[in-house]
């Protein structure tokens, strides 16, 4: 193993605070994400960072853009956030009241949301947090709502790690809120593509407004809806929740079908032996495809350094456990040999 790892590239490179990096998700932990980012050191994202839709889908081996909060934590890691840290010397400077609707300029997007400048003070704008009135406009792409005024409300000011997040949450009129007392969880639905964004679409809903996050579309991941979907064609969803603070449906058409993986992932057991043929190789380890379309994951860990593990190469492996959160199926080598085995 020690032979396999000094293999991989290193890279000596200096970070600073505020400065954005891109790495690569080595673990998903139930409170932080690690990423290696070509240092010395493994970055540290909290999880609560990052939006619920990009978090269901994350997975070892995306790429994963952030700031840099701190180079150096007491454990000697890279610190990060989603966003940047805001002007004048961050959120300790902030004055801005909460509840109260504030007009801002939006001067950033990513695929998180949007960055926001109030007053001087840039703060975020998750995508979950945008009101239909600004996704509506949007329907040429994130990037056109750059420069546009708008309203938003604080909902959070951390001063230790620097985080301002901004919501268009206000009171929702009264006539809508009847409108949306007609629709329950469970209840499918048909409506109009108002707008194709990239973390999912827009729709019109019986004089409502739903948005269906792209987790949430297919039970495959799904990188971009254009070639997919087009503005004012009809579609059939699942309502999933009443979102009344923020007037709209949240819907799922994937949820009107079952889950694939729950029939495939049926056809494999622990210690079950599987083909797979290399799919992606990252530094987190080897991503296989199996029976169905299924997908398996043999960790760095876990990798026998004598093997070459190449796209479109099939191997024979073992099945470590399922992961039917992640919908993958973790794997270890099988063992074709009993040489060096020490047996009591």
């Amino acid at each position: 193993m020690e032979e396999l790892l000094a293999t991989l590239p290193q890279k000596l490179i200096t970070l600073y605070r505020g400065q954005q990096v891109e790495g690569e998700v080595v673990a998903i932990l139930p409170s932080e994400i690690i990423l290696d980012l070509g240092t010395k050191s493994e970055g540290i994202i909290p999880t609560r960072d990052i939006p619920k839709d990009q978090l269901d889908t994350l997975k070892p081996g995306d790429k994963l853009k952030a700031f840099v909060s701190a180079s150096e934590n007491e454990s000697h890691q890279v610190a990060l956030a989603l966003h940047p840290p805001t002007a004048r010397g961050g959120t300790r400077d902030v004055r801005l009241p909460q509840n109260k609707v504030l007009r801002g300029r939006v001067i950033e997007v990513n695929r998180g949301g949007l960055m926001v400048d109030v007053l001087g003070t840039r703060g975020f704008l998750p995508n979950s947090q945008v009101g239909f009135e600004l996704l509506s406009k949007s329907k040429g792409g994130l990037e056109s709502l750059i420069g546009q005024d708008i309203s938003v409300t604080v909902i959070e000011i951390d001063q230790a790690s620097n985080r301002l997040i901004f919501s268009q949450r206000a009171k929702v009129q009264d006539e809508l809120l009847e409108l949306l007392k007609a629709f329950k969880n469970g209840q499918k639905v048909k409506g109009d593509i108002v707008a194709i964004l990239p973390f999912g679409l827009v729709v019109s809903v019986g004089g409502t407004e739903g948005l269906i996050f792209i987790s949430d579309i297919s039970w495959d991941r799904l990188e971009d809806l254009s070639g997919l979907f087009k503005t004012g064609q009809e579609i059939e969803a699942l309502v999933l929740g009443v979102d009344e603070s923020l007037g709209r449906l949240n819907l799922s058409i994937k949820h009107l079908q079952e889950d694939p993986f729950t029939a495939a992932g049926q056809k494999f057991s622990p210690d079950s032996s599987v083909k797979g043929e290399v799919a992606a190789v990252s530094d987190a380890g080897v991503s296989f495809k199996l029976e169905d379309d299924v997908e398996g994951f043999l960790p760095l860990s876990k990798m026998d350094p004598a093997l070459k593990y190449e796209v479109g190469k099939t191997f024979t492996l073992l099945v470590d456990s399922i992961d039917a959160r992640r919908r993958k199926i973790n794997l270890t080598p099988l063992v074709t040999s009993t040489a060096g085995l020490i047996y009591k």
